[in-house]
């Protein structure tokens, strides 16, 4: 009886040691599937598959730009012909100059922009615009979280 007792406290131990190396792999591969499964259910991530980087002028300018425009506009035009002519080349390059001018400020303040197309879990694609230079790339993994994206 003492030798079944004997073997037996033996096996314990074994036993203890091998549950006690195990736990830990165990643990991690509890924790790495359930990782795999958030990623699985989570209806707001996505894969990045495409991006696109482009400038937008200003909506608005100053009226700086209109106004310097149309004065150095005007005074070229008054420079040609006499007259009536010269009177139509006034009004013809203050309005030219006042386009131009305009043009010229609004391209000064262009604003960057960057398209972000995302196939989501569902299956979906979605396009984000974001201002400023790309923070993703190909193939990275993001989430959606109050209508911005973030890397997941």
């Amino acid at each position: 009886m003492k030798k079944i007792s004997a073997i037996g406290a033996r096996l314990a131990i074994v036993a203890a040691f091998a549950a006690a190396g195990a736990a830990p792999l165990t643990a991690q591969a509890a924790q790495d599937h359930h990782h795999k499964a958030s990623h699985a259910s989570c209806q707001n991530c996505g894969t990045v598959v495409s991006t696109r980087t482009y400038e937008r002028a200003a909506e608005r300018a100053s009226g700086l730009g209109a106004g310097g425009g149309a004065v150095v506009g005007g005074l070229l035009g008054n420079q040609v012909g006499s007259g009536n002519g010269r009177t139509l080349a006034t009004i013809a390059g203050a309005v030219g100059g006042a386009y131009a001018g305009n043009r010229v400020e609004r391209n000064m303040h262009k604003t960057v922009y960057t398209d972000v197309r995302v196939r989501m879990a569902n299956g979906g694609t979605r396009v984000f615009t974001e201002q400023g230079n790309s923070r993703f790339g190909n193939g990275d993994r993001v989430r959606v979280q109050q209508g911005r994206l973030i890397r997941d």
